[in-house]
């Protein structure tokens, strides 16, 4: 159905375009007259500031005079009595005038006018101190009083600084009327329209609050016709909410389950893990060690009847049979570190590491003849002991292992610390590692490519990187072919 003019809705558009005008006009009306008394109001301020700049002006002027009259004053009395005391004020207006001239110099910057006239009276006062200062001498070596000639060029001098001071406070109190009659002339025209922008600024809030009360009242009956529906709403998730508790529940006690099973399922394989540990420790070795065995026999009771080529066999089966028994026994040593219970407490590491060295016989024989350097002292640490004397073991027994023939290995120990946190260095003479294989010789069974010189499982710095992230820390190395490696350990928040 269509709607004929007149109709409620035709006078409803009509209704809101006069509404519409109604609050422009007088808004924007509001807006003109604010912007007209906030520049009043501006150049109100600018001129008070003015007229507040010509009375420093004057203040400091004054404040000048007043220290030339000093000076004048305290020159006189010398003059008459010959008394130092009554020097005194001639002394510190003296001191004071030149500080006080530059103050009054930069507050007339602006005025050219001014400043020159700053400038005159700075000259005279310097003129008359120059004058002064003679007279003074001369009074102070019991010359006789000055003649008339000398009295007439002091007062001329004098004269002409007073002068100076006296304009330059006439000009600024000119200058402060004009600025005065300003500021009473702004004040006139502020007051004329205060008015006019109380009446608008009512007559704009009153319409601004009528539209805002209308626009609050359709706001809350969309705020509670929206209320409503989602009252519904919930009314209607209620259900499912519940529905989703229970499925919640039974996962819940499912998910239990699970991770009951799962853990039975783990603390089995724990217990063939170490069933597999102990068969490999035993089983595995028992009849490698009975081969190692019966080769050196053969090797020692029947070794002068075989043949050359046979010896030679027999060496490589003993060699290669303990080889096999040091890999077995680091890849045991390896396993161990991920059930091996970290338990921290307070290790010396000066000690450990002098322990590890005499409990060595190869390490000790090297450290008798002053191959082995520790720089002490060395801190002391909260960290798993048995893990950490892994890690140095092996990082010692690898640095007097790859070291070129016919060199004797070089190995210096210390420790970088902070109030938290330890870094422990290992340094060699050794071979060194190549750049491009030192992230890898961190894996498990990892050597360099084509170094076959020397004996290694391949595990041992593995064993050093585990043993070292369970303790929460970080390992690596800093190394140079032929010039030897520099292994660290980073022990953070260790440090007792």
């Amino acid at each position: 159905m269509f709607s004929k003019p007149g109709s409620i809705e035709a006078h409803e558009a009509s209704f809101r375009q006069i509404a519409r005008r109604a609050i422009l006009l007088p808004v924007g009306l509001m807006v003109v007259a604010s912007v007209f008394l906030a520049l009043l109001v501006g150049h109100l301020l600018m001129v008070t500031h003015w007229v507040d700049h010509t009375d420093r002006v004057i203040a400091q002027a004054n404040v000048c005079e007043k220290l030339v009259v000093n000076m004048e004053t305290g020159l006189r009395g010398f003059q008459i009595t010959g008394s130092p005391v009554l020097l005194e004020p001639y002394n510190q207006s003296k001191r004071e005038i030149g500080r006080e001239l530059d103050e009054l110099n930069g507050l007339v910057a602006d005025n050219a006018p001014q400043v020159e006239r700053v400038k005159g009276i700075r000259r005279a006062v310097d003129a008359w101190q120059g004058f002064a200062e003679k007279l003074i001498e001369q009074r102070q070596h019991g010359e006789e009083l000055r003649s008339l000639e000398v009295n007439t060029r002091e007062k001329v001098l004098m004269d002409a600084a007073r002068e100076g001071v006296e304009q330059l406070i006439r000009v600024e109190e000119a200058l402060r009327k004009e600025r005065i009659a300003v500021v009473q002339s702004i004040d006139k025209n502020i007051q004329r329209f205060r008015f006019a922008v109380l009446v608008v600024l009512g007559l704009g809030i009153g319409l601004y609050a009528n539209r805002q009360m209308k626009q609050v009242a359709h706001v809350y009956e969309m705020a509670l016709m929206e209320a409503r529906q989602k009252t519904e709403a919930l009314q209607r998730s209620e259900t499912s909410l519940k529905e989703a508790e229970i499925k919640l529940r039974r996962y819940t006690v499912d998910l239990e389950a699970t991770v009951a099973q799962r853990t039975v399922k783990l603390k089995e394989m724990v217990g063939q893990l170490e069933a597999y540990s102990y068969s490999v420790s035993h089983d595995l070795r028992a009849p490698l060690r009975a081969m190692h065995g019966y080769a050196k026999v053969l090797l020692e009771d029947f070794g002068a009847s075989l043949h050359p080529e046979g010896q030679i066999y027999l060496e490589r089966i003993l060699a290669a049979s303990e080889r096999m028994d040091n890999l077995i026994q680091d890849v045991l040593s390896y396993s161990r570190l991920t059930n091996l219970e970290m338990k921290s407490e307070p290790v010396d590491l000066e000690r450990m590491v002098r322990e590890i060295i005499h409990h060595y016989p190869a390490l000790n024989a090297i450290a008798r003849e002053g191959g082995i350097q520790i720089e002490s002292p060395l801190p002391r640490v909260m960290v798993p002991a048995p893990a950490l004397n892994q890690c140095i073991s092996n990082l010692l027994g690898n640095a007097i292992k790859f070291v070129p023939d016919g060199v004797k290995p070089q190995v210096r120990i210390w420790a970088e610390c902070t109030d938290e946190d330890v870094r422990l260095w290992v340094e060699d003479k050794g071979i060194g590692i190549p750049a491009e294989y030192q992230a890898r010789i961190f894996g498990v069974f990892e050597r360099i490519p084509g170094n076959k010189t020397f004996e290694g499982t391949g595990i041992g710095l593995a064993i050093v990187q585990k043993a070292v992230e369970r303790m929460g820390g970080q390992v690596g190395v800093e190394s140079e072919v032929g010039k030897g490696s520099k292994f660290w350990i980073f022990l953070p928040g260790r440090k007792l």
